[in-house]
């Protein structure tokens, strides 16, 4: 299989179709593999990520387009104007079939247009659309109004007013519904006046094997029917790590500094859950509907919060109204916001507040309707930019000594699940190349009383050391397996329903014959990635929390007295990876890998 890549110049409105070499898809499967392999053989050194010459690359995996449920899904990668390294953004649903449908694996994307623009895509080509009648649209509108001019089919992604005004952590979102996370691209995109892309797909892509497809996928979907985990994040969501979160002490309010956050006594997945009638929905015949959605009265949609939500606004930022919370994270899809970043970068403000380092006084613990306020002023295009629109790591440069309370690691919000309770999640927030986000790697599973046998050694205790390494580097193989091929990650890891045999028997049915297996294709991903990280970030990256998080204990909850140990989980986690003890890969690593580091 040969990957097609579809690149636009914005300078020109020039649109040329480009087939890849061969050994791209032999090494990295394609999706965000592929994307990872163009940032770094593409971009010239020191491409600034807001350079007219930065790309922007949208991907979609083999197995996106074709008649294999929970594939639709796309990532959105670029240099990150917040980290300096490649930044990837996950979402959802159908725009990554629709790319494939139309004829491409990628969609690559350099210039910037003179004019805010809609970039629509088809088996024919490309064409740029004037977007002023989309100018200050919310997310859900820009999907509402492109369908409505351009056909139902069509579908859209698209920046919102927060990136319009160029806010630093602007996200993307898909189909008015899905947030692409964590934040970087959102940003690019806005830079080079992309107002929406949307995507017009042809025919469902056929499959080699079909039977090999459906016998796997039964499989699958009889493991979703037996699976209590399943049956929780169906109707949670990543909620459904909610108590287990609260046991361990991971919901430290106020940033970090207290122990516990009280509201959470009275914030629960039941009292969510009563709060207006619910609807699910996920990707198409997928069985785990891990989405969901308030309906109002007037049949009006509001975002059911994520985990990252809850822990953000209610325990870092102190809010107690639950419909406070659900109005905030709805706030942040529709005006285009990364919650993770959103969430980090308020509750930061106000420790700067409170300390007296910013005398403002706009933004106390706790005040729902100032962080409404504060959220909404995010979408408003303003002549003197809001400090908080900048971002937890710049904002740290402006307000001298934050530099230990910042929750941000090598550029990136940190979510505000206390990494202090779980020394995996611990790890990953440290050493993620993309910056400090956990989600790159979807580490849940120390929550869990019983955790999938085919991890890699015995069940480990949340606040062990042995054995962390190995289950790290599996989950960031995984999930970046799982991204290159084009299936869903809720369903491979959040939910932990498909193993990495069911995936390498789903690209076999699609006609993938690797002469890799998944497991060095994610290795050889995560590489790059690193590689990138070292050699591009700013300021140059370090595998190390904040203070906070590295030196002051958590007060309660069953981790309580705990620090990470990261001294003694990093030697492991480089060695087992083949990197030297400074945790840079050897050229005898890249080597191995086939990993042309020129």
């Amino acid at each position: 299989m040969t990957l097609r890549a579809l690149f636009i110049n914005l300078d020109t409105g020039a649109a040329r179709a480009e087939a890849l070499p061969a050994d791209v898809e032999r090494l990295y499967l394609g999706g965000r593999g592929a994307a990872t392999w163009l940032m770094a053989r593409r971009m010239p050194p020191g491409t600034a990520p807001l350079s007219r010459s930065a790309l922007l690359v949208f991907s979609a995996g083999p197995l996106a387009g074709a008649a294999i449920p929970a594939s639709g899904g796309f990532v959105a990668s670029a240099r990150s104007p917040l980290t300096g390294a490649i930044g990837h953004a996950w979402a959802e649903g159908r725009w990554g079939a629709a790319l494939r449908r139309a004829g491409y694996d990628l969609l690559v994307i350099e210039g910037q247009s003179a004019a805010w623009c809609v970039l629509a895509v088809s088996a024919s080509g490309a064409r740029l659309i004037p977007a002023e009648a989309l100018a200050g649209r919310d997310t859900r509108a820009t999907d509402r109004m492109l369908r409505a001019a351009l056909g139902d089919e069509a579908v859209v992604l698209c920046v919102g007013p927060a990136g319009e005004a160029g806010v630093a952590y602007a996200s993307i979102v898909a189909e008015g519904r899905y947030n692409a996370a964590p934040a970087g691209p959102g940003a690019v995109m806005a830079h080079k006046r992309i107002k929406a892309i949307v995507v017009h797909g042809g025919d469902e892509l056929p499959l080699r094997a079909p039977e090999r497809a459906s016998a796997a996928w039964r499989e699958i979907a009889a493991r979703a029917d037996a699976s209590p985990l399943a049956a929780g994040v169906g109707q949670h969501g990543s909620l459904f790590y909610l108590p287990f979160a609260k046991e361990w002490g991971a919901l430290t309010g106020r940033n970090g500094q207290d122990g516990r956050a009280d509201q959470f006594q009275t914030i629960t997945r039941t009292a969510l859950a009563q709060r207006a009638p619910r609807e699910g929905f996920g990707c198409a015949g997928c069985p785990l509907p891990c989405h969901r959605q308030y309906i109002q009265p007037d049949g009006a949609a509001l975002a059911y919060p994520e985990l990252e939500a809850l822990a953000g606004f209610g325990a870092a930022c102190g809010m107690a109204d639950a419909d406070a919370i659900i109005m905030a994270n709805d706030l942040c899809l529709r005006l285009g916001l990364d919650v993770v970043a959103t969430g980090a970068a308020l509750a930061f403000m106000m420790e700067c507040q409170q300390r007296g380092l910013n005398r403002a006084g706009t933004l106390p613990w706790g005040d729902d309707e100032a962080v409404i306020e504060a959220i909404t002023r995010l979408g408003e295009r303003r002549e003197k930019r809001d400090l908080l629109s900048l971002g937890v790591a710049e904002m740290q440069e402006v307000f001298f000594g934050s530099a230990s309370f910042a929750p941000q690691v090598n550029g990136l919000a940190m979510p505000a699940l206390d990494p202090r309770a779980f020394h995996e999640l611990a790890l990953a927030v440290a050493t993620s190349p993309i910056g400090g986000d956990y989600r790159y790697a979807m580490v849940y599973e120390e929550m869990l009383v019983d955790p999938p046998p085919w991890l890699p050694d015995a069940p480990l205790h949340p606040q062990a050391v042995k054995g962390k390494a190995p289950r790290l580097i599996w989950h960031e193989r995984f999930a970046a397996a799982l991204d290159a091929a084009g299936f869903c990650r809720r369903l491979g890891l959040l939910a932990y329903l498909i193993r990495p045999e069911d995936l390498a028997e789903l690209l076999a049915a699609a006609g993938r014959a690797p002469t890799d297996d998944l497991e060095q294709i994610g290795e050889r991903i995560v590489t790059v990635e690193r590689l990138f990280a070292l050699g591009h970030s700013t300021p140059r990256r370090a595998d190390r929390l904040p203070a906070r998080w590295a030196e002051t204990e958590l007060g309660e909850g069953r981790a309580a007295g705990h620090l990470p140990n990261l001294e003694d989980m990093l030697p492991e986690y480089y060695r087992r990876h083949g990197w030297d003890e400074r945790g840079v890969p050897p050229p005898r690593r890249l080597e191995e890998l086939e990993i042309d580091d020129r």
